[in-house]
């Protein structure tokens, strides 16, 4: 996959408020025991790395199963 080609999934304006919000995740041991698992926003603080649930579409929906109505 071409990074290139990848839409950032966030604007900048979201982008500057989780960064201020959200400690990165070199300080993360500092304040909870807990790592990421995986749910919400994590970013680093060296700009060579990238996650790329950045790029990830917002509305990432999985779906179990048929979509269609049961018969009647």
């Amino acid at each position: 996959m071409d990074m290139a080609k990848l839409k950032p999934r966030y604007d900048r304006y979201e982008w500057e408020t989780l960064v201020t919000c959200v400690y990165p995740e070199e300080d993360r041991a500092l304040h909870t025991s807990k790592s990421w698992d995986g749910e919400g926003f994590r970013h680093f603080r060296d700009p060579r790395i990238v996650c790329i649930e950045h790029y990830l579409p917002k509305s990432l929906t999985i779906y179990s199963g048929s979509q269609q109505k049961p018969a009647a």
